[in-house]
């Protein structure tokens, strides 16, 4: 069964202030807030829902750290949906939620659903355009300049998990999940949802404290000027670097992970591999994480020291907008042409 993506994303909040806050900083849409739950959207429509402790229907956390509650992936049709809800029902409780969703538990003691899509797609943005000796696809156009990123979609999750040979089975097995890359020894297993689709989508690592746990969210983004950008705004307004920027062999994604306060990380990344059903899972032995990574992020400029280059670019633009308005007048009336 190929999946078309994860359709949502549940934490739970003592308080919904600071996450409020986290996410609107991070680039996500608003869409609806009251005094018990918070949604927001990525661009392509995913969701993440911040509900309050004790709200009706939450599902437990998933550790005493963590406000990770559940994951939701999406099917194409009722009858996927029933048909994965009978296998499952057959060692395990399945609940349909108000919404319609499956509701269950993996082996591993993670929440997570599955539902109809419903939302209608929406057209990726253009690609970028990059130069390169022999191949100039940028031409007559400055490159992106990003103050804030806005993901595009939740491109992965990853959890540690107890024993990660036992949710490999669980999950290629039961949920029919697509094997991309392992770490040999139980160490961690790279899964996709689809037979083509990006790397992974699901990342399973060994619990170093012998229990599940939320690692990280990954939201993706256009480039990695998005990413650079996108992580210096968001540092600059107080949140704190886990690890990055940086670049990982597996999967060639550039990322930034930041400290998410309702547990684990979020991450920040672009440009992951896209395999097919004719990828060749490899069998890795030692820790490739990163090809190079800064530790604490970067470093910010002197307080109230501007960028010279956005600096400039503000000059610039600001210089722009004062000829044209200079110039309205002359064209409203009339004016001669020179």
């Amino acid at each position: 069964m190929d999946y078309v993506g994860i359709d949502r994303v549940i934490f739970g909040a003592v308080a919904l202030d600071q996450p409020r806050r986290f996410f609107s900083d991070w680039g996500l849409r608003r869409i609806s807030a009251t005094r018990s739950r918070l949604t927001f959207a990525t661009g392509n429509g995913t969701a993440l829902d911040i509900c309050r402790d004790g709200m009706r229907g939450l599902a437990p956390r998933i550790a005493p750290s963590s406000q990770f509650r559940e994951f939701v992936l999406a099917v194409k049709s009722r009858r996927d949906l029933e048909r994965l809800g009978a296998e499952l029902a057959r060692d395990r409780s399945v609940d349909e939620q108000p919404d319609g969703r499956l509701r269950f538990q993996d082996d591993s003691g993670i929440t997570l659903s599955v539902t109809v899509l419903a939302r209608v797609p929406i057209a990726a943005p253009d690609a970028q355009s990059y130069n390169q000796p022999g191949s100039r696809r940028r031409v007559d156009t400055i490159a992106s300049v990003h103050e804030q990123a806005r993901p595009w979609q939740i491109g992965h999750i990853v959890f540690f998990v107890p024993d990660v040979d036992q949710a490999e089975a669980f999950y290629r097995k039961r949920l029919g999940l697509w094997l991309s890359d392992r770490y040999v020894g139980g160490a961690g297993v790279f899964l996709r949802w689809a037979r083509r689709s990006e790397h992974h989508n699901v990342f399973l690592l060994k619990s170093p404290h012998g229990h599940s746990d939320l690692h990280h969210l990954a939201f993706e983004v256009q480039s990695p000027h998005e990413v650079f950008g996108g992580g210096r705004a968001f540092a600059a307004k107080g949140w704190a670097t886990a690890v990055g920027p940086g670049r990982h062999p597996i999967s060639s994604a550039y990322f930034w992970y930041f400290k998410n306060p309702l547990g684990g990380a979020v991450e920040y990344f672009c440009d992951p591999d896209f395999v097919t059903e004719h990828w060749k899972p490899h069998q890795y032995r030692v820790n490739r994480f990163s090809e190079w990574h800064l530790a604490e992020g970067i470093p910010p400029p002197p307080a109230n020291a501007a960028r010279p280059s956005l600096s400039a670019a503000r000059a610039i633009d600001a210089a722009r907008a004062a000829t044209r308005a200079a110039a309205a007048p002359s064209a409203a009336t009339g004016g001669t042409r020179s």
